[in-house]
């Protein structure tokens, strides 16, 4: 599942819901094989096209997902007319989210997917109502995946490690295997009040924190489709710099 999407090349209907809306996309990976493509056919007349990178294909992300998921693989349903299996991801802490996956039988393409929150309910929801492949990558180097894109870093969080960062620019991205969260860091505008505030909208969180400090302060914002309480982690981990002595 984690190298499929890289691995096929397809178009296709997708029905997503989340935060009580309904669009309905058309998405097909790109002849290059490095990105995706959508439209939101209900958004507006003429979509414009929209990009989204491929996943990373490290094999390396396999040990990483069953670390802090419980997974269970059984029969699933018929999904675009194809035969697919139920792959259940159950945390095992409080930290991520619960994915349900149905998978293509044949090339292991997620053709649906339900996100839920710590509770059990549905946060968001995607299903593909038809989908056709353009054509399937021979998978010759299986075993030997080596992808620059996702190496493994430092922990931040428990279960939660850097995957790429900028600190010039105050950007940092941290992942567990499968989901990821973004954490930017600037200097708090002047003016603007200390605390923190969260907005959600189906899987995705945004949280913001303004801290004062010597220096003036901090304003670290968490984007990604984690649970609050790993948005709060994540902007403890930033740390005011040191005052001058």
């Amino acid at each position: 599942m984690l190298q499929a999407s890289s691995d096929v090349t397809f178009e296709g209907t997708v029905l997503f819901e989340r935060s009580g809306s309904r669009q309905f996309l058309t998405v097909a990976s790109t002849a290059e094989g490095n990105r995706g493509e959508l439209r939101r056919m209900n958004a507006g007349a003429n979509p414009r096209s929209e990009f989204w990178p491929i996943p990373s294909r490290s094999l390396t992300r396999i040990c990483h997902v069953l670390e802090v998921y419980v997974p269970r693989l059984e029969s699933g349903r018929i999904i675009a007319g194809r035969s697919t299996q139920r792959l259940t991801l159950r945390p095992r802490d409080t930290l991520r989210l619960t994915h349900l996956v149905d998978m293509d039988q044949s090339t292991g393409l997620p053709l649906a997917m339900i996100t839920l929150d710590l509770d059990g309910q549905m946060l968001e929801r995607y299903e593909y109502a038809a989908i056709e492949y353009e054509s399937v990558i021979p998978d010759a180097s299986v075993g030997n995946v080596v992808d620059a894109e996702y190496k493994r870093g430092r922990n931040i969080v428990p279960g939660y490690f850097l995957i790429s960062e900028n600190p010039d620019r105050g950007l940092f991205v941290v992942s567990d295997g499968l989901a990821t969260a973004s954490v930017f860091v600037e200097p708090l505008p002047a003016g603007a009040p200390v605390g923190e505030g969260a907005i959600i909208e189906g899987a995705t969180l945004t949280y913001t924190r303004g801290v004062r400090s010597g220096s003036g302060g901090l304003l670290i914002s968490v984007l990604g489709e984690v649970p609050f309480v790993t948005a709060r982690l994540l902007a403890d981990a930033v740390r005011p710099p040191l005052e001058d002595s």
